[in-house]
């Protein structure tokens, strides 16, 4: 069955500019590895931040748009840009005293007029305007050298774990399969207090990294070893990453047959009771459940004090936003939360569906007047 986008490390987006939406004509390749965070694919193994999603989604961009790959074809748009890259610029690797500092890119076209520019992940679209070859002749233990775009990669990775080892960072260490997997910390196997003899390739980490990247391979192990129970595959719901080191902190709970086609989806409302609901969106972070954690989800939400839904109408949007309490049905208007039985129609209302909501959103979605 369908799970991939559920099941995936990352979910990939190609963007593009005019009518075009063959894959040679992709704009930017952007992923979101687990909720809300996208990043953007700038070459040289590195992402870097981008709200380039939110912008398409909000309209702020309204004449880009862009279209959910797989992860074969992510890897063929990354090729593209490694290539386009490597076809634009002329990279310089800049040392002192032999010791590389920073790779800088020239323009091959000799028309250009475009400054050179340093590779920095925390650059907009990763790269900067730089006056390091200037400066060359007024420093006489610099030298640039130019050099392969591979070769300019695996100096950016050495230049990356020096600097993270100078920095005395705190939070441990991100073990990597590949030395230039470092200067992409998702791609990280293991987080670990120090490296063992066995961890060729390891970087330090801040603790906030740490943290997320912690996370984030646990959700990715248990992707890995997500099974059906009995006819359905369930997934639990989180705000953020971080969130879903722990099942308790799931706000919903959701499952999708695995023998019928197509797929139904359904949302918990409590024991033996569920209700019609829609794939999760693209940021929501999603873990797969095994039977014991099923059981430890659903007993927990089934207790809670409050729980929000919303109930929306394929084709026209919004019906409500409902307040469970217990079994005390409220929905949400400008007096506040009134007493409501929309959940009594909702079977005879064949294109209405319920997510449920965490109630940091709930707030944010409902504000009284």
């Amino acid at each position: 069955m369908d799970f991939e986008r559920e099941l995936a490390d990352h979910r990939y987006y190609a963007v593009f500019k005019g009518d075009s939406r063959a894959l040679e004509q992709a704009a930017m390749l952007v992923r979101r590895p687990a909720g809300h965070r996208e990043e953007e694919y700038v070459g040289h193994n590195t992402w870097v931040h981008t709200d380039k999603l939110y912008r398409l989604n909000s309209g702020r961009d309204w004449t880009d748009d862009y279209l959910e790959i797989g992860e074969a074809e992510a890897v063929q748009l990354k090729h593209m840009i490694d290539a386009s890259m490597a076809a634009r610029w002329r990279h310089h690797v800049v040392s002192a005293d032999g010791t590389p500092f920073a790779v800088v890119l020239t323009a091959k076209n000799p028309e250009s007029r475009v400054r050179p520019q340093q590779i920095s992940r925390y650059a907009y679209r990763g790269l900067e305007e730089t006056d390091l070859l200037d400066r060359l002749p007024d420093e006489p233990t610099w030298r640039a050298e130019e050099t392969e775009p591979a070769v300019a990669t695996e100096t950016m990775a050495r230049i990356e774990q020096r600097w993270r080892d100078e920095a005395g960072l705190t939070g441990g260490y991100a073990v990597f399969r590949e030395q230039t997997d470092v200067l992409d910390l998702d791609s990280a196997c293991a987080v670990v207090p120090e490296p063992a003899s066995d961890h060729e390739f390891a970087v330090r980490l801040h603790d906030h990294e740490a943290e997320q990247l912690t996370a984030l391979i646990h959700l990715r192990n248990a992707k890995r070893r997500a099974e059906p129970v009995g006819d359905h595959q369930y997934f639990a719901l989180f705000h953020n990453v971080e969130d879903a080191v722990d099942v308790r902190n799931a706000y919903s709970v959701i499952r999708s047959t695995v023998r019928s086609w197509p797929q139904k989806r359904e949302t918990f409302l409590r024991p033996g009771e569920w209700l019609p609901t829609a794939r999760p969106a693209g940021e929501r972070t999603v873990l797969p459940l095994g039977e014991a954690d099923l059981t430890v989800v659903t007993d927990r939400l089934a207790a809670g004090h409050h729980r929000y839904l919303e109930v929306r109408c394929r084709g026209r949007g919004l019906v409500a936003l409902l307040r469970l309490t217990g079994t005390t049905e409220e929905s949400a208007s400008d007096q506040g939360w009134e007493r409501s039985d929309v959940l009594t129609r909702l079977p005879g209302e064949q294109s209405w569906f319920v997510s449920e909501l965490d109630e940091k959103t709930a707030r944010h979605r409902f504000r009284p007047r």
